[in-house]
């Protein structure tokens, strides 16, 4: 018997048979080159939001000095939207509180300094069930860069999963986008690979070449789930615009025809075009599916196939289509590009696609403001470390910095594993209503320089126990190393600097003897060994120089 907990995280894995499907470069629009830094609704008010109390927020981070500090995103998460979508279809912010409309409300921001950031769902409804953007990719990031939008955390509720079953096909049509001249290039001339098979049988409508409804023809079967491919390849004589079409024929109930179908086409080497069916009850014929494609002079290569073979492949398609409608929303309006927050959790392994999609992503589910559910991230997160790299982020959840009944060890430790781990901090408290020590806390500004490192180097934990060490390579040279104590009672611990040297993570930034100062008290300290009695669930954080 298989192990039950197996198959479901062998479900999870992204297969290498869709890998085609993904950019074949990380995500590069220029922003989110170190962590971004800012605040969010959520955490402390959730649904309690309105244009009055957030622009007080906002005036509130500008007065304390978080804004200098770096906190420059002020973002709105779940419960700004209204209950519907207007009768164009478009988003809209809740009448009531926004009552002067969203634009108005980023343009107020905006000139206080801030960069504002919005929320939406990759699925049918946002998690509190209120208008999402499945679907409406597109036409939502127009909205969104119309506003002034300059970053989109997207969440994962009320996701579709794609069927893995997809159309046969008769072949694909080519036409030089305002003519009506198609080439039509049938099944046979495809090139199939793995499961793809041509088979000849009858036809269920009118197309290319094809006539008469019941006659025979070839057509491609065994494109489902990741396991098969039919690639066409066409010449045409100049660059321009092109109608690609492609010609399905319906499944018989005995291979599926009550379910939905879908593919994907890539022409050449571009973003995947997605062809979907919906249930079919009667074998009646489907209509051709007509795109245009940019094609090159000379030979081009289009490519049929089913990418779902497990539950991932699903979500990063789906993520793949908002990263591209945010980027060409921006180019169109002219306006600012937005930064893309993937937040799904860490379901589907987001660190391993992440990057070619989105310049961050959650690692794990949400956080929340008790000491236990923050040191379950930590553990989740810290092992991530090759994957960050500048504009490119692991997101352990927003900081709960100053909320609920964390100690003041406990908040300066958190503040200081999710700088050593080059997390996004986005505050999540009240800042009108903060503490002082809350407030020194976040605008440590060592920690912070930590946290915003150019180098963009998440740290590794390199030993792991009642007291953790963390080290971090900085672009100046020198190494951030932590000591964090998991323990409740306080600890006194001593780690040889010596050490350092075997850690091919900070290779070449090592040294015989370093200046060490910690970067809470300010104390400096040289000598081979670092030693501190460290309080429960407490941190010491020192930045290492070299001293020859």
């Amino acid at each position: 018997m298989k192990c039950p907990s197996c198959a479901v995280k062998n479900g999870m894995q992204k297969r290498e048979s869709v890998t085609r499907l993904y950019r074949k470069e990380k995500l590069d629009n220029g922003i989110c080159l170190t962590p971004p830094m800012g605040w969010n609704s959520w955490n402390y008010f959730k649904q309690d939001i309105n244009e009055k109390m957030l622009l007080e927020m906002a005036r509130a981070i500008k007065e304390s000095g978080l804004y200098d500090a770096g906190y420059t995103y002020f973002n709105l998460d779940d419960y700004w939207e209204a209950d519907h979508r207007d009768r164009m279809g478009k988003l809209d912010a809740d009448m009531v509180k926004f009552p002067q409309g969203m634009k108005h409300f980023v343009s107020e921001c905006n000139k206080l300094g801030f960069k504002v950031g919005i929320y939406s769902s990759n699925g049918v409804q946002t998690c509190q069930s209120l208008p999402a953007s499945l679907g409406n990719e597109f036409n939502d990031a127009m909205q969104f860069a119309t506003w002034g939008i300059e970053y989109l955390k997207y969440d994962y509720c009320y996701h579709r999963v794609y069927t893995n079953k997809a159309p046969y096909v008769f072949g694909v049509g080519i036409c030089k986008k305002g003519t009506d001249e198609e080439t039509f290039i049938g099944a046979e001339k495809a090139i199939l690979s793995g499961t793809a098979k041509l088979v000849y049988g009858s036809c269920n409508y009118n197309v290319g070449s094809l006539t008469g409804v019941g006659k025979k023809a070839h057509y491609i079967k065994g494109l489902d789930a990741g396991k098969g491919e039919a690639t066409f390849a066409c010449k045409v004589e100049e660059e321009g615009e092109y109608v690609v079409t492609v010609s399905p024929r319906f499944r018989y109930r005995s291979t599926g025809m009550f379910h939905r179908v879908m593919a994907a086409v890539v022409v050449n080497d571009d973003d995947p075009v997605i062809i979907e069916s919906p249930k079919m009850h009667r074998p009646c014929s489907q209509a051709p599916f007509r795109f245009v494609a940019k094609l090159k002079k000379g030979e081009n290569f289009v490519k049929i196939f089913n990418p779902i073979a497990n539950r991932a492949d699903s979500a990063i398609l789906n993520y793949i289509c908002m990263s591209g409608s945010l980027a060409e929303a921006a180019e169109i309006v002219g306006g600012k590009k937005i930064a893309f927050s993937v937040c799904e959790w860490g379901r589907n392994k987001p660190w391993e696609w992440g990057d070619q999609v989105a310049n961050l992503w959650r690692t794990t589910g949400d956080i929340i403001w008790f000491w236990f559910r923050i040191r379950q991230i930590y553990d989740k997160n810290v092992v991530l470390y090759p994957y960050a790299s500048p504009g490119h982020w692991n997101d352990p959840d927003m900081l709960e910095v100053g909320n609920g009944k964390l100690t003041l060890e406990e908040n300066r430790s958190h503040f200081s594993l999710w700088c050593m781990m080059a997390a996004p901090l986005l505050l999540g408290n009240d800042i009108v209503n903060m503490k002082q020590e809350h407030l020194d806390i976040l605008k440590n500004k060592d920690l912070i320089a930590i946290d915003q490192d150019a180098l963009g180097r998440q740290a590794k934990r390199i030993v792991k126990g009642r007291v953790d060490v963390l080290v971090r390579p900085l672009s100046d040279g020198s190494i951030a190393l932590c000591m964090f104590n998991k323990g409740k009672g306080k600890k006194k611990y001593s780690f040889a600097l010596s050490n350092l040297k075997k850690e091919e993570y900070v290779k070449g930034y090592t040294a015989d003897g370093y200046e060490a100062t910690e970067l809470w008290t300010g104390e400096k300290t040289t000598g081979k060994t670092l030693t501190a009695t460290i309080p429960g669930h407490g941190v010491k954080v020192w930045k290492l120089v070299k001293s020859n």
